[in-house]
């Protein structure tokens, strides 16, 4: 009696386990048919440190794009974008990358926000094989000595983009992933874990 009950236990919680993970699947599979899409990784750094954030984009076959520009917004007082460089997949398909960043005042509470705009645009191709998939391009940020434990969210927002219809044709639909920079402290510096915690 009680092995046929263990049994049925153990049935149960299988199937249960078997049925969230499907529906988990589902989800995420549902997610990722929002195409295009770009999309920021997810890094950590400590004080000091330069971060290159890695930018992906994944195209839609059916509407390949010529160009795209995205912003990028993000709490700036102890995070300061550097420069931008080519990643693999636009140094294969010679896409230009090029930046901006404007920054805001400082609210109320002393937050200051900057926007950086990523232009990424393709030059001219026949047939046209549109934006390629991958990482298009490394976003170097600084953080800043005196910063303290923190996430900070890389929340981006496609402001246009193009496909290569004569004249180009605006595209509305393209989806984001925002990035996340977390700030830690190194163990090795107790002195530092206090007055950060403390002050």
């Amino acid at each position: 009696m009680l092995a046929g009950l263990w049994l049925a236990a153990i049935f149960f919680l299988s199937t249960t386990a078997a049925r969230l993970s499907a529906a988990a699947w589902q989800d995420q599979s549902t997610a990722s048919e929002v195409v295009p899409r770009v999309a920021l990784a997810e890094l950590s750094g400590t004080p000091g440190a330069s971060l290159m954030v890695p930018l992906y984009f994944t195209p839609d076959l059916k509407t390949p794009l010529r160009s795209f520009v995205v912003d990028i917004e993000f709490v700036s007082n102890n995070l300061k974008f550097q420069k931008a460089s080519r990643g693999v997949a636009a140094e294969q398909a010679n896409v230009d990358i090029t930046t901006a960043v404007t920054d805001a005042p400082a609210d109320d509470k002393g937050v200051t926000r900057s926007k950086l705009r990523v232009t990424a645009s393709l030059a001219g191709q026949t047939p046209p094989e549109g934006m390629p998939d991958g990482l298009l391009a490394y976003l170097l940020f600084q953080i800043s000595l005196e910063a303290k434990p923190f996430t900070i969210k890389l929340t981006p927002a496609v402001i246009s983009a193009e496909d290569f219809s004569n004249p180009p044709k605006k595209i509305a639909k393209v989806g984001t992933e925002p990035g996340l920079v977390t700030v830690e402290l190194l163990d090795v510096m107790p002195e530092a874990t206090c007055f950060f915690f403390t002050h």
